[in-house]
This record gives structure tokens, sequence and C-alpha cells, in this order.
């Protein structure tokens, strides 16, 4: 057993560390180019950016459409989309980065931290990490049109009438109410807000620039637009819904570009962020209290369609690969954007891709995927 958990996780981490590094596959930005104008050709999305690195360099970088269909304003490298659920991963990265410093650990219940869960048979931060800690999904009810910090939202959370749709540990479900209730932990233990926590520990030390916790106030240069498909037409789009993005915090509150996407993927998986034991445990798939993997006992029967695929820290963990490399990966959808970013962790191949629509079939991220790891797929 031993032996074989070696391997495993050696074939999780970059080649440096785990053998030979597989090259970009030849013709990539051609392909690239085609599934990115066949995206604004049949109205798929607006605007598109994605961005494909490798060892740290960049391969290719593509800018398509508009960034704003009112101003006529295009897609360029620049241009800063928000990118939903992909703040996930930054916010346990935080998490992860705490702990080395001694300021948490992922062991402790949540009421350590939020002393209003104390009495509610509180999560440890580890499940709400893995999105097994069954903490009901935050309503509407919840926000509120006002500037409000996240351990104000952890708080109304807690108030929920239904707390937890399930006893913690013991399935998996995934709710960004987890997320929130991180974020308010986080601005707890640092004593700042999430926004300014998240800039000086991760942010500024990895030369994000163009990442940052959003709200609706920040003025931000090359600012896109978000939409939403209508019905076919001459006008293809509406402008999405305006939100408080900023109480989307650690769940999904994260602004960016695909080139500083791929610049953080590329950081993470080098051992640039955390140290090497950390981003193991950031690989590490869920499991439930009584040790079973999360995958076993999926609260919703509509998981079943993730098959094999585990949970880490952020991050959807794909080993559906030739041998076993580790793809790690995770989508984003707030109102008017959806994101995708992914990287095959051996070769560190890192594939980010930034559209300013809301979630549709027609989206090219299952093709991206197909072509960018044409190599490790089987």
């Amino acid at each position: 057993m031993k032996a074989a958990g070696t391997l495993l996780l050696a074939s999780a981490f970059p080649a440096s560390l785990a053998g030979a590094v597989e090259a970009v596959p030849d013709g990539l930005e051609g392909a690239l180019a085609e599934l990115a104008d066949a995206a604004i050709r049949t109205r798929a999305c607006p605007g598109i950016q994605v961005s494909v690195w490798q060892e740290n360099r960049p391969r290719v970088m593509l800018a398509r459409g508009s960034a704003n269909l009112e101003t006529a304003t295009p897609v360029a490298a620049a241009s800063v989309f928000r990118a939903g659920s992909l703040t996930k991963q930054f916010t346990a990265a935080l998490i992860a980065k705490l702990e080395e410093q001694g300021k948490l650990s992922v062991h402790d219940g949540l009421d350590r931290y939020l002393e209003f869960f104390a009495g509610k048979h509180p999560p440890t931060l580890l499940e709400l990490i893995h999105h097994t800690a069954g903490v009901h999904a935050a309503t509407e009810s919840v926000f509120d049109p006002r500037n409000v910090t996240q351990v104000e939202l952890a708080r109304r959370i807690s108030a929920q009438e239904t707390l937890y749709d399930f006893p913690p540990g013991t399935a998996w479900l995934y709710s960004n109410a987890n997320y929130i209730l991180l974020g308010a932990v986080i601005e707890a233990v640092t004593g700042q807000p999430l926004a300014t926590a998240a800039r000086r520990l991760l942010f500024e030390p990895l030369g994000l620039a163009d990442t940052a916790f959003d709200a609706n106030a920040d003025v931000v240069p090359s600012r896109v637009n978000g939409y939403t498909p209508t019905a076919a037409g001459a006008m293809a789009f509406a402008n999405a819904d305006c939100l408080p993005v900023e109480q989307a915090g650690g769940a999904g509150a994260i602004r960016s570009t695909a080139t500083d996407l791929c610049r953080w993927h590329q950081a993470l998986f080098s051992g640039s962020v955390v140290s090497r034991a950390s981003l193991e445990r950031m690989l590490a798939p869920a499991r439930l209290r009584d040790g079973r993997p999360a995958i076993e006992h999926r609260f919703d029967p509509a998981d079943a369609n993730m098959g094999a695929t585990g949970y880490g820290y952020g991050l959807l963990l794909d080993r559906a690969t030739r041998d076993g490399g580790l793809i790690a990966l995770h989508s984003g959808f707030i109102s008017g954007f959806s994101a995708w970013l992914a990287t095959h962790v051996p070769s560190l191949l890192t594939v980010a891709c930034l559209c300013n629509v809301d979630p549709n079939p027609n989206l090219p991220f299952r093709q991206l995927r197909r072509t960018v790891f044409a190599q490790q797929l089987p």
C-alpha cells in the first residue's frame, strides 16, 4: 500500500520531481484560435481570452470578440474578467498559508474562529474546504446590497433555518456557503478584509497584478462587461444582472486575466506558494469522517456524473489520463461570466479560459480540455 501511494503522489507533481516533461502539442495555437473564433462566430460568448503556459513560460495567448458590446471595445490580453468559483482555490491556499504560519489548523472546528457556531455541531475547516461540511447553500436572504464583511455573512449563514443538509463529515455536496465561511475565518484570523489578506499574502508576492477580490465600486482599467444569452436574433446578448460581487467573497469574487490565472497555477504547482507538504495536502482527495473517500457518498445523486473525480483544496482532481497523472482544475460561473482553469500537474501544462457570458452548452471548455491535453488524455 505504501509503494502504491508513493507512485500516485509522485504522479501529481511537476516533472522536476516526477519525470520528463511532455511538450505542448504541435499546432496548438492554431487549434485554439479555431476554437476561440468559433465561440465568437456561433455567439457562444461575446468575448474570450485563452492562455496556455508550461514550465513558467507563456506558450499561447489569444483574445477574441468584445469586452463591451455597447462601446465596441475588443477583448485584449489585459482585459479583466470575473472568474467565479476559481476563487475557491485561492481561498483554500490562503487557509493553507495561514496554517503554515501557525495561525490556524484545518482540523479545528469552525467555532474556534467564529464563535456564533458554538453549540451548532460545527464542521472542521478541512470539511469546509472539501465540501463535506454539509452547510446548506446560502440563500439570497443572506446577502445584502450594502457592503458587509464575510464575517457578517457567515453570521447570517449560521442563523439559517436549515443549517446543514447532512451531518458534517458524512457526505459530499458542493456549497458556496462553505467558502464564504472560510473567507470569514481568514478575516477573523488576519484581522483584515479578505481582499486585503489575499493581496498581501498571495497576489503581491506572486506578481498577480491583475488579480483581486472584486467589488462593484472598484474602477478597474480594462474591465470586461458581463452578458447573458438571449433568444436567437440580431441581439444575442443582454447585460447580465448586477449583484454585490464582493459578497461572493471566498466562494466567487475574484477578478483576473487568463495570463494571471496561468501564472497562478504555475506558481502553485511548482512550489512557490506553499510548501511541498502543504501542496500534497491540497491535492489529496476529500475523505469522510469514517475514512471513506468522499466520492463514495455524494449527497446529490446528480453528482454521480463526476465519476472518480475527487475534490481537494478548491480543486477538482481528475486522473482520467494515460499515465494517471493528475489534472487539477475548476470552473467558475458568476453573473455574466464563465471561466475554466486546468493544469496537468506532472508536466506543468496549464490552460485558462475566460468568457464574458453566463454558462451555456456552447462554451468551448470541453474542447479546450481535449485539445490542450491531447498528449495526456486517452
